[in-house]
């Protein structure tokens, strides 16, 4: 079977005028407040650079450009201005709508130039893209629900070429969408004709849900690699070994996909969307996360989001670089496009390090890390551990000032990085009594059991508790996902050195002269801090010895 060769990119998760979730109320000046609420805008003008550097036939937007509840004009004014943009550079565009951007707000946007082509799922017949030299359909890109060639009615919905060339046919798949239609097929099953009728018609979108509730119940799942491969930076990846697949397939057999997290009914949705319909390519909607799934018949693909708005989101954003051969195999490699981009590094403060060495060592580890292509801020949090009172001195010189003014940009080759700074003070467990086994030794042992501060053990203690009502109970695990078992325990352990070690009660000034602390002056100015001068944050610190008496009380505080 032959193919025209092509390349397109796929972009997704837009979001357009959605600035990303930092603070913005100490930053000094309005040039990073407009680069963090423009950060969406940017990504996408680095999308249509990238559809014209790689010179790709067309540009396919796979959901939520937008989102249509915020009514944004200049969301608006932006996917004008970076399609007139396209048309120029001659590229094709097709939208197919997502949750956000429905296909009834893309028929409110005016004034579309006429390389963009809106793929309604009410449409019955595929949008063709046509071959300039045979003037034959190169590329098909659907979002209708059917699949297959034709249904009861006669509808041609994924046309099955007898001619030598074939063309690429795109399709769509949402899990939103069936999951949705599992459950109106489970409702269906005991349901009376009344509600049958009531559950007819989608809400969301007016068109009828196919029953796939024989595909839920298929156990045809596969994951097999096909003719395909995603490439990294324009490097091949080394292919899966036979005992990695196994443990894959073990996985897919279990209920859920390694790669997206997709269940194994989906998977057996998926590959009878690609079989029935004759599909090579499904583009994955409504997936913030980077999904790719090599299947037999295909591949089902989501780039992302090419702007992430928290550091829960993703590390960076990127689109995604699709090329097809004349055999029909395709290549996916992504490309950088968010501005904004988090980091996350850790290090290690010795008792003998000064602020310069720190700030240092924090410089060395920051240009060591890869620079996007559309880099401009990055939003860093720092993971600073060691003894607890080094980290408390550094808290109460306030390092994060002297950090933020010290390394507020990065020079990386020819362009310039600005900088954001969040610290995070991780203490390691003090050391052990002598003799060991004291309440001191029984504390952190007790903190420090495996699992203790997880999702599993934070909801037990949560719904056992019978002071909490039950919509207090719902707002607490609901955050869940958001809290950093480490920033928990490092709370535990200075609560813990507060209540049973003394020797790390080094707040008071009197306590600061006898364990030697010297508190660095930074009121000359970052240049003139006394940490700069070589002297260590703490001396001694690294000596401290335990307590010959762990339950001696008038050691105790």
């Amino acid at each position: 079977m032959s193919y025209r060769s092509q390349r397109f990119i796929q972009a997704a998760n837009l979001r357009l005028d959605v600035p990303v979730s930092v603070s913005l109320a100490d930053f000094p000046d309005d040039s990073m407040r407009m680069a963090l609420e423009d950060a969406t805008l940017l990504a996408f003008d680095e999308v249509v650079e990238n559809c014209v550097r790689h010179d790709v036939d067309f540009l396919l937007l796979s959901g939520n450009v937008f989102i249509e509840a915020d009514r944004s004009l200049r969301a608006r004014l932006a996917i004008q201005r970076c399609f007139q943009r396209l048309h120029e550079a001659a590229i094709h565009v097709f939208v197919l709508p997502g949750d956000s951007d429905p296909a009834e707000a893309w028929r409110l946007v005016p004034d579309l130039p006429d390389n963009v082509t809106i793929c309604y799922s009410s449409n019955p017949e595929p949008e063709s893209l046509l071959d300039g030299d045979s003037d034959l359909p190169m590329t098909l890109v659907s979002s209708a629900l059917w699949i297959g060639a034709a249904d009861d009615f006669g509808i041609q919905v994924i046309a099955r070429g007898g001619q030598q060339l074939q063309p690429f046919r795109i399709g769509v798949v949402s899990r939103s969408r069936y999951e949705e239609a599992q459950r109106m097929a489970a409702l269906a099953a005991s349901a009376t004709d009344d509600v049958l009728l009531d559950l007819a018609v989608n809400p969301s979108s007016g068109e009828k849900v196919a029953d796939v509730q024989s595909l839920a119940e298929s156990d045809t799942a596969h994951l097999t690699v096909w003719r395909s491969v995603e490439v990294e930076q324009g490097e091949r990846p080394a292919k899966h070994p036979e005992q990695a697949m196994r443990r894959l397939q073990a996985k897919v057999a279990d209920g859920a996909d390694a790669a997206g997290g997709m269940d194994r009914g989906f998977l057996a949705f998926a590959d009878e969307v690609l079989r029935e319909g004759q599909l090579n390519f499904l583009a994955l909607l409504g997936e913030a996360d980077r999904v790719t799934l090599w299947r037999e018949q295909g591949v089902v693909h989501c780039p992302g989001t090419t702007q992430p708005r928290s550091r829960l989101e993703s590390a960076s954003g990127v689109c995604s670089l699709v090329q097809v051969n004349e055999s029909g195999e395709v290549h996916i490699s992504p490309l950088d496009t968010s501005c904004v981009d988090w980091k996350l590094l850790e290090l290690h403060v010795g008792g003998a390090t000064d602020t310069s060495t720190l700030l240092q060592q924090m410089r060395t580890r920051l240009l060591e890390e890869r620079c996007g292509a559309a880099d401009r801020i990055w939003s860093v949090q720092w993971i600073l551990r060691g003894l607890l009172p080094v980290l408390r001195m550094l808290r109460e010189c306030e390092f994060d000032t002297l950090l933020a003014l010290e390394l507020d940009h990065l020079q990386a080759g020819s362009r310039s990085l600005q900088l954001l700074h969040d610290v995070r003070y991780l203490p390691d467990a003090w050391p052990t009594g002598n003799p060991a086994g004291g309440l001191p030794d029984q504390y952190q042992q007790h903190v420090s059991r495996p699992g203790m501060l997880g999702d599993a053990e934070l909801t037990r203690v949560i719904e056992a508790d019978r002071e909490l009502s039950t919509a207090w109970k719902q707002r607490l695990l609901a955050v869940l996902p958001s809290l950093d078992p480490e920033q928990i325990l490092a709370r535990i352990r200075e609560d813990g050195a507060a209540w049973f070690e003394p020797r790390f009660e080094l707040s008071s000034s009197e306590d600061a002269e006898e364990s030697e602390l010297e508190s660095p002056d930074y009121s000359p100015g970052p240049a003139e801090s006394a940490g700069e001068s070589g002297e260590p944050l703490l001396q001694g610190v690294d000596e401290l010895e335990p307590d010959d008496d762990p339950d001696d009380e008038s050691d105790r505080t």
